[in-house]
């Protein structure tokens, strides 16, 4: 695996702990996903306290040291929102396929 696919499925994994630990109504607003880094951008009503960085953080490692899957689909954008994607605010997507990432925990 690349380092450019690792930094993207790193996405993935902040997203569903910052969800899991801050609550649902946070939302990805961007990111970058670079050979050498990745930065991600999320909306929410207030800054993160430390406790809650150190448990996000803690959640990653432990899905990537578990070794967690990952299921992978690739199927049509209005299959992929029915199932529950979440596609990015203002992100163009190719009306024909998608690639739907989610963890299985």
């Amino acid at each position: 695996m690349s380092t450019v696919q690792v930094h993207h499925t790193a996405t993935h994994l902040l997203q569903s702990a910052l969800k899991k630990v801050v609550g649902q109504e946070t939302s990805q607003a961007g990111s970058l996903v670079a050979f050498d880094r990745l930065r991600f951008d999320f909306n929410f009503n207030r800054s993160l306290h430390d406790n809650e960085l150190e448990e996000i953080e803690c959640l990653i490692n432990r899905w990537i040291g578990d070794a967690t899957r990952l299921e992978t689909k690739v199927l049509p954008l209005a299959d992929a929102k029915r199932a529950g994607a979440i596609a990015m605010f203002g992100e163009k997507y190719d009306e024909n396929e998608v690639r739907d990432m989610s963890l299985l925990i």
